[in-house]
C-alpha cells in the first residue's frame, strides 16, 4: 500500500515536472547563448570586413618603357620592310590591402594598329599585404605577323611607329579566408617608337581596376 501511495503522490509528480521544466529552460538558455555568440562573431567579422579589412583596389602601373633592340631592313622592290623590335617594360603590382593578393597566370601583349604582334607570359604569384611587387617584362615584336601589313612600310619610312603595350592581371583578395573578392587590373600604354634615334616617346598609359 505504501508503494502505491508513493506512485500516486502528487508532490513526486510535481517535482518531476519541475525538474523537466528546469532542464528545458537550461537547454533553451544554452541554445540561445550559443546562437547569440555565433551572431556576435558573424557581426564582428562582417564589421571588420567592411572597415579594417575592407577590400581596396590593387593596381598595375608601368614605371617605364624602353627600347632594348631595333633592327630595320628594306625590300625596296617589294615595298616591304623587315622589322625586329624588343621593348623592356618595367611595371609594378601594388596591393594596398591588409591581406595578401594572389594573381593567376596572365600575359602582356604588344599591339600595332589593333593587331597583336607580340606576347609574353606573366606567371602567377602573390603580393603581400600593403606592399608592391616590381616586375620586368621583355616584349618582342613577332616580325612574321607584320609581313602582310601594308601600313608598316609607310610608318617606318615616316620614321615612327605607334605601338600599344597591354597587360591584364586577374586575382583574388581573401579576407580572413572567408570573403574572397575577385580583382582585375589592366594597363594600356600607347607609345611612339622613333626609328631614327631609336627612342621611345609620347608615352600615355591608362589604368583600370575592377573589383
Amino acid at each position: 500500500m505504501t508503494q502505491q501511495g508513493d506512485s500516486m503522490n502528487p508532490f513526486s509528480t510535481t517535482a518531476a515536472a519541475s525538474s523537466a521544466k528546469k532542464k528545458r529552460k537550461r537547454r533553451n538558455v544554452c541554445l540561445a547563448s550559443t546562437a547569440a555568440a555565433v551572431i556576435l562573431v558573424v557581426l564582428i567579422l562582417l564589421i571588420l570586413a567592411l572597415t579594417v579589412f575592407k577590400a581596396k583596389k590593387p593596381s598595375t602601373t608601368v614605371n617605364s618603357l624602353a627600347l632594348d633592340d631595333l633592327s630595320v631592313s628594306f625590300d625596296i622592290a617589294r615595298l616591304a620592310v623587315r622589322l625586329n623590335l624588343t621593348l623592356d617594360v618595367d611595371l609594378a603590382i601594388r596591393n594596398p590591402n591588409r591581406v595578401g593578393f594572389r594573381y593567376s597566370n596572365s600575359s602582356a601583349a604588344l599591339n600595332y594598329r589593333g593587331e597583336q604582334v607580340g606576347e609574353v607570359p606573366i606567371p602567377g604569384g602573390r603580393v603581400g599585404a600593403d606592399s608592391t611587387t616590381p616586375m620586368n617584362l621583355t616584349l618582342t615584336l613577332m616580325a612574321d605577323r607584320l609581313l602582310s601589313n601594308s601600313q608598316l612600310y609607310s610608318d617606318v619610312i615616316a620614321g615612327s611607329l605607334r605601338l600599344n603595350a597591354f597587360t591584364r592581371i586577374k586575382g583574388k583578395v581573401s579576407i580572413m579566408k572567408i570573403f574572397k573578392i575577385s580583382v582585375t587590373s589592366t594597363t594600356s600604354c600607347d607609345i611612339t617608337v622613333f626609328i631614327s634615334n631609336r627612342t621611345v616617346g609620347d608615352q600615355t598609359c591608362n589604368y583600370k581596376t575592377k573589383l
